[in-house]
């Protein structure tokens, strides 16, 4: 009899495979093991003595991932099927440490204990080495680091670090710098590092600014309730307390705790904490060898949470830790979580690079990433990863210009390509479906099965003759723009002075808020707590949203006293409702057979929630391993 254990997996990438491999290895089971499709596939021989262990084995190590919906085993009558296992070359991932690696560098008696470069084949910030394809040593920063002996052994012999290229230890690895002021001290050995580590905490407890250079990136660690800064997130140090602290449903946990490691917005829920973070934080679990190492010297002293932020090389603090290496970091995952729907909003770590099955025949180029012929597929990441690439055409997004040229040269939009995007990753291409791609501004696509063709384009926002335009909009209007001006001349001038860029810019520069753009208006819309808004003017002018009035509109509602964070929430709340009105109609008039929605856009709660409101749970289709604007027109454009 085969036994065959399927786990349902909605994503290209393949490092939860490796790690099922590795350990089918080391364990000595004779595994087939294929993903395809959206699942990943282990076959055996039931009567094998080891396939229970090693399963048993399994579930205690296998990292949890974003990706995973579930799982499922049957036997088969039969000997073991032998399906085609198809072999892949691995890519430098930036993901969170498997639980091999984490027992290593907190186990004494590991080479790596508190070692903060650990990793191995099938986890780990590896990307930040990374130079250039081919992905191996001589192509990563760790080329200046000659392996051990012992790495040398496992190089050959450990199949979770079998020709793994960022192999290292405390033997061959990386030595790390503390700084003080004119002190410092070095980090070479178990000891060492630990006694780093434990001052980096404990300068923490005592009120100071810690900056970190960590495989993430440089970040700033501090005591939220002794340390003042506007911008902040809450890292989490211990998973346990992690409803203590902020409202979380059970997939916002099992999100925050995966090996993905994404950052997620959250309601904090102790009401102490809300002095500190505000009533909405960004949050994170720790996870990357510095974070990870930092957090349990934190929780040594009692801390349950430390306030982290985002920073560079030249922010101030007051301890340093560094070491001479110029890593490349990816921007930060965002991740959405509303109950059943989870999407990525933004953000490169953890998603790309990416192997897709596509069209090989084009190179695809868009905000600074390049999908590139790979076999019978592409591989999406930075352009600067790589060196040449073949093709019969390049597609280039509208607007930018690149060091690059072709005899066959394309362009596209965004909005075409991010709708494209959502139907590829569904397999739906062939299918008609009506998108809006939410960006600055609304723009709604059919796709009629062959191509998709912009039905309602947005109408181009001038913020140089915002001011004009608004004098003109309709009978009355220049009094509104006089009263405004003479009621907050400050802000008039900044929002006529050609001071913002696209409608959420001027919303922000209307309510006063300190930060500018969708981001700004978003956060301050999750401060309002009551039931309902008020009605923004969407108002539809040729077909399309009328920026002007939307503007107009806002600055009455700011001159009649209304409270920003209920004329936020309420943007969000009507654009909901435009959105939905819109595509409800297209679709009924064109008898498209699905609904899309992409642009960054819908990763606000407010607008999400009323849009899923207003066109039912389920009836709609976004993203599911890429990000929901920008980067997902790469994918969209090998469609088109």
């Amino acid at each position: 009899m085969a036994f065959v254990f399927e786990m349902i997996y909605k994503a290209p990438h393949t490092y939860i495979r490796r790690f099922v491999e590795a350990l089918a290895e080391e364990e000595g089971v004779d595994l087939s093991v294929v993903q395809s499709g959206e699942a990943l596939t282990l076959m055996g021989d039931e009567s094998d003595p080891k396939l229970a262990p090693f399963l048993r084995k399994l579930g205690e190590l296998l990292p949890a991932s974003l990706y995973m919906e579930g799982s499922g085993h049957r036997t088969v009558p039969g000997p073991v099927p032998r399906l085609q296992e198809e072999a892949v070359e691995p890519l430098p991932v930036s993901i969170g440490l498997c639980p091999r690696c984490m027992k290593e560098i907190f186990d004494p008696a590991s080479r790596r204990y508190y070692y903060p470069f650990a990793m191995c084949g099938c986890c780990g910030f590896q990307y930040p080495f990374f130079e250039h394809y081919p992905y191996g040593r001589e192509n990563t920063l760790m080329r200046f680091f000659a392996p051990c002996e012992a790495c040398v052994e496992e190089l050959a012999a450990n199949p979770f670090r079998r020709d793994f290229p960022l192999v290292s230890c405390h033997e061959c690895g990386i030595p790390v710098r503390m700084s003080e002021g004119r002190r410092e001290r070095y980090a070479n050995d178990p000891g060492s590092f630990k006694t780093l580590f434990e001052a980096a905490a404990g300068a923490v407890a005592k009120g100071k600014r810690v900056k970190v250079k960590t495989l993430a990136g440089w970040r700033l660690f501090f005591d939220a309730a002794q340390v003042e800064a506007e911008k902040k997130a809450m890292l989490l140090l211990d998973a346990a307390g992690a409803t203590h602290y902020c409202a979380l449903i059970e997939p916002e946990r099992h999100a925050l705790l995966s090996v993905e490691r994404p950052l997620l917005y959250a309601a904090v829920a102790d009401e102490g904490l809300r002095t500190l973070y505000g009533p909405t934080t960004p949050l994170k679990y720790p996870d990357e060898g510095f974070t990870l190492l930092l957090a349990k010297e934190l929780r040594a002293l009692g801390y349950g949470h430390v306030a982290f932020a985002p920073c560079d090389e030249e922010t101030a603090a007051d301890l340093v830790v560094d070491y001479d290496l110029a890593l490349a970091f990816q921007p930060e995952m965002r991740l959405f979580v509303n109950k059943s729907v989870r999407f990525v909003a933004e953000g490169e770590r953890g998603v790309f690079p990416q192997r897709r099955r596509g069209r090989g025949e084009r190179v695809v180029v868009a905000h600074g990433m390049a999908a590139v012929p790979e076999g019978d597929g592409v591989l999406i990441d930075e352009m600067e990863r790589f060196e040449s690439a073949e093709a019969t055409q390049l597609w280039l997004m509208e607007g930018e210009e690149v060091p690059l040229a072709h005899s066959d040269t394309r362009r596209f939009d965004q909005a075409r390509a991010s709708a494209m995007s959502v139907l590829v990753e569904h397999g739906l291409t062939r299918e008609s479906a009506v998108a809006c791609y939410f960006g600055d501004e609304p723009t709604f696509v059919y796709h009629n099965g062959k191509e998709p063709i912009v039905a309602v384009p947005p109408m181009v926002f001038d913020a140089d003759a915002l001011q004009e335009r608004l004098r003109t909009l309709r009978e009355g209007s220049d009094r509104l723009v006089a009263n405004f001006a003479a009621k907050f001349p400050a802000t008039a001038e900044r929002l006529f002075g050609g001071g913002v860029g696209d409608i959420f810019d001027a919303a922000a520069c209307i309510m006063a808020l300190p930060e500018s753009g969708l981001e700004a208006v978003g956060l301050e819309a999750l401060k309002f707590h009551g039931k309902g808004g008020l009605q923004v003017d969407t108002k539809v002018r040729d077909n399309r949203f009328d920026p002007y009035a939307f503007v107009a509109s806002l600055m009455s509602y700011r001159l009649a006293g209304v409270e920003t964070p209920l004329l936020a929430f309420s943007i969000f709340e009507s654009f909901g409702d435009y959105v939905s009105e819109i595509m409800t109609q297209l679709k009924t008039k064109a008898k498209a057979d699905h609904l899309v929605l992409c642009g960054r856009a819908f990763g606000n709660p407010s607008l999400f929630s009323r849009v899923q409101q207003k066109l039912g749970a389920g009836t709609f289709l976004m993203n599911r391993a890429v990000p929901i604007d920008r980067e997902n027109a790469l994918l969209g454009a090998l469609a088109l």
